[in-house]
């Protein structure tokens, strides 16, 4: 599966757009669902171009390119099919990049530690409102679109729940190694 082409293919389904309106909807609506980072879009669509799934034609304005403009083909809508399907039924675990960082607790700084996960704290309740803020937005969402922001709620719920459980833990020792040793 390969998100990067699900996204883009998905977003061509809507109708034909230039690089730079993918970018922002990736950037604008989708970041809103994924993690999915697309630093050059420029490069993607040249591969699906070269593999047929997308077309690109070009505007020209005075005789100058003005931008190239990409749609769906029909073995592009194949493979936006395809690649949704396996998502639907992908089994692949999210991590969360914090996890890493606290595997490795014992060899941190306990302030610092502290401090960080307070600030993640801070940032998660302006996730939170800024999610509750588009869940209201009734006018510029779908129904489903309503439903996604409302799991990554109940996802923020559970990692807010799970910093709470920590930050417990961590104060309550004199060190971060003292936290661990009740694994002995």
């Amino acid at each position: 599966m390969n998100i990067q082409k699900l996204i883009i293919l998905g977003i061509l389904k809507e109708g034909p757009k230039h690089g730079y309106q993918i970018k922002k909807i990736i950037q604008n609506k989708l970041g809103l669902f994924s993690s999915f980072d697309n630093k050059s879009i420029y490069y993607p669509l040249k591969v699906m171009e070269k593999k047929g799934f997308i077309q690109k034609e070009t505007d020209y304005l005075k005789g100058h390119i003005t931008r190239h403009v990409y749609s769906i083909t029909p073995a592009g809508n194949k493979e936006f099919s395809k690649e949704a399907k396996e998502a639907l039924l992908s089994q692949k675990r999210p991590f969360i990049e914090i996890d890493i960082p606290l595997y490795f607790l014992p060899y941190l700084d306990k302030r610092e530690v502290l401090a960080r996960l307070k600030v993640r704290k801070r940032f998660l309740e302006k996730v939170k409102q800024w999610l509750l803020d588009k869940i209201k937005d009734k006018d510029n969402l779908f129904v489903h679109q309503r439903q996604l922001l409302k799991h990554h709620l109940n996802l923020l719920a559970a990692e807010d729940s799970f910093l709470d459980d920590i930050l417990k833990s961590i104060k309550a020792t004199d060190t971060v190694k003292t936290f661990m040793k009740g694994r002995e």
